[in-house]
């Protein structure tokens, strides 16, 4: 049986409500290859207090399309590491878990939530903007079919027992049990013989990679065109006033 100290746990603590930047990217790398020198297990993926990721940090993102274009390169590039990952992903989703934070979640390989009042969903469509490949590609693969139109189309945002019955979360636990359970989770995972879990892994989401790859840069075109359009821009604005 793996051992506790054979998992790694990577831990967001971004006082910007783990809101997703250059910085938060390269602590999730960053995590992700510490966790292999280290010779670990698995990893535990967590946030802070009410934030496990509130999406993208509109005060620090990039203000020039170049520079935005760089970013969402980074972002895709980390998630798709995420999915592809040797090692089993376990997030220990404590709060509000939105937009990209709720992609990041769902990018790992098992999920519980926290009980409490918080929510999680994507707002890509109702804020006006076109879902990144890679985003996209994630939502769609755990949604369940009943949700999407709500959740992918309408941008409700869901509390964690409902996120729970869309696929989002795998189980809710006591927030006190939290992490407790996810390091049980992630030991459980870690004892299958990693050849075999990886390769599963990526059989799985081969075809998740295979659309990604085949629409990556006409959505990426559409996201920049969304993100720096008039009326995106507008709601951009009212959110950070």
């Amino acid at each position: 049986m793996t051992d506790r100290s054979e998992i790694h746990l990577l831990k967001l603590e971004s006082k910007s409500a783990n809101a997703i930047d250059e910085s938060v990217l390269e602590a999730i790398g960053s995590g992700m290859q510490r966790a292999l020198a280290e010779n670990k297990s698995a990893v535990v993926l967590t946030g802070y207090d009410k934030f496990f990721s509130a999406g993208l940090n509109l005060k620090s993102l990039p203000s020039d399309r170049a520079g935005m274009a760089s970013f969402i390169d980074r972002f895709e590039e980390v998630m798709i590491e995420l999915l592809r990952f040797p090692l089993p992903i376990v997030a220990a989703v404590n709060g509000h878990a939105i937009a990209g934070g709720c992609v990041l979640a769902c990018a790992t390989d098992y999920r519980l939530g926290a009980t409490g009042k918080y929510k999680l969903g994507v707002s890509e469509v109702s804020l006006g903007l076109v879902f990144p490949a890679t985003a996209f590609e994630v939502m769609r693969s755990t949604l369940a079919p009943e949700v999407v139109t709500d959740v992918l189309l309408g941008g409700k945002l869901l509390g964690p027992e409902e996120a729970q019955s869309a696929g989002i979360l795998h189980r809710v636990v006591a927030a006190d049990a939290l992490l407790e359970e996810a390091f049980a989770k992630a030991a459980f995972l870690a004892d299958a013989p990693n050849n075999a879990f990886h390769h599963t892994k990526l059989s799985l989401r081969a075809p998740l990679f295979e659309r990604v790859e085949q629409t990556r840069q006409q959505c990426r075109k559409g996201f920049l065109d969304s993100w720096f359009s008039e009326e995106v821009a507008k709601k951009r604005r009212a959110m950070l006033d």
